[in-house]
């Protein structure tokens, strides 16, 4: 027992979320760095391998690092897009 007379306290059992809907989630103990090298790998990996498998379909070797290009870059657009923004757009920065 708590010693409140309520019910033992357990974790997330009871507890409203922290996130409400349509809340983005709490980043502030993530490592922008591992984010950006996990959406650089993932898009490499998910792309060169449907570049790969287009390759393996057309018979031609064109494909696979094409999709390890595309992958990359549209990579580095979601990196720009999530991390490139340095605060509000009333502020006058850029």
């Amino acid at each position: 027992m708590s010693g409140r007379g309520g019910p033992p306290s357990q974790p997330g059992l009871g507890r409203p979320s922290r996130r409400g809907p349509g809340r983005p989630p709490d980043t502030r103990h993530e490592n922008p760095g591992w984010i950006v090298f996990g959406y650089l790998l993932s898009g490499m990996i998910v792309y060169g391998g449907l570049g790969w498998l287009i390759s393996r379909w057309t018979h031609s070797a064109l494909f696979f690092p094409l999709g390890m290009v595309v992958g990359l870059a549209l990579a580095i657009v979601l990196v720009i897009f999530r991390f490139g923004r340095s605060g509000p757009a009333g502020d006058g920065r850029s």
